[in-house]
Parts: structure tokens; C-alpha cells; sequence
């Protein structure tokens, strides 16, 4: 999942990443690295958002393949999906993602969409909203439900 857009400016401007919250933690984001290959599709560019958003939170090295809007026709058009799983040379995946274009993305590439809730937003109300574009289920901030389902937490 891609570094959830706070509010505020754009393009790499300094108030934008100062506003930026990561949806899963940091360590269970390292546990799953050690167990599948993952990516990175985000809508942002390359430069400098998306680099400076993997230094900041710690994030660098840890996908294998990062998609940025340069890369692909943006979301929810699956072609951004469809080429990180052909960088990571995978048939199948699961994206988690916490808007209707990473659902429909996800669902258009043939793969599961996991909604997660991103921050000061409403569970139920997401919820909703998420599995109608297609999330087979939707986790809360910092994808808690995931570690106890992968007997981490």
C-alpha cells in the first residue's frame, strides 16, 4: 500500500510528505517482506513523492518493485497492478489499498483487494464503501487484524 495522502500541496511539496501517514507498521511490513515479494503501485511520481516518501518512512528496499504514475495508466485502470506482478514475475497477489481505485485495480487485475482504513476515517462507513468496489475485506489502521492473522500479534 502507498503512503496515505494526508492533505495539502502536491507535487513533492514540503507540506505533503510532512503530512503523510504509512497505513501498516513498519514492522509487520518487514515481517511480510520476509515471507512474499512485495510491491509498491502508487498514482504518485517517482520524483520526488515517491522516494522521498520510501526514505522517510524507512521504506527503501524493502518492495521489489515500485509503480509509479509515470510507469503505467494510473488507477483504477489494473495496468499498474498487472505490471508490478509481472516485476515481481507472480501470476497472483493481494493488494491492499485504502481507496476504490486500489480496490477496483486490484479486482480488474484478477487479484484480491484488501481495504485498509486509513487515518481519522470511519471504519464502518469505509468499510462499506470499500467492499462495494470490490475488497474482499477491509482491515483498521496499522492492518492489526493482519498480524493476528499471520500469528504475529
Amino acid at each position: 500500500p502507498p503512503p496515505r495522502r494526508g492533505g495539502g500541496g502536491g507535487g513533492g511539496a514540503a507540506g505533503l510528505n510532512s503530512l503523510e501517514t504509512f497505513l501498516p507498521s513498519l514492522p509487520l511490513l518487514k515481517s511480510l517482506k520476509n515471507k512474499y515479494k512485495l510491491a509498491l503501485v502508487t498514482g504518485r511520481p517517482r520524483k520526488p513523492d515517491c522516494e522521498t516518501a520510501l526514505k522517510a518512512f524507512g521504506l527503501e528496499g524493502l518492495f521489489e518493485a515500485v509503480v509509479c504514475m509515470e510507469d503505467a495508466t494510473i488507477k483504477p485502470d489494473p495496468a499498474p497492478v498487472q505490471l508490478a506482478l509481472k516485476k515481481l514475475m507472480c501470476k497472483t497477489g493481494v493488494m491492499f489499498g485504502d481507496t476504490v481505485d486500489d480496490a477496483r485495480a486490484a479486482v480488474g487485475a484478477g487479484i484480491k483487494a484488501v481495504g485498509v482504513v486509513p487515518p481519522k476515517h470511519d471504519k464502518a462507513a469505509d468499510t462499506q464503501v470499500l467492499t462495494a468496489a470490490g475488497a474482499s475485506v477491509v482491515l483498521s489502521i496499522g492492518m492489526s487484524e493482519l498480524s493476528v492473522l499471520l500469528g504475529e500479534g
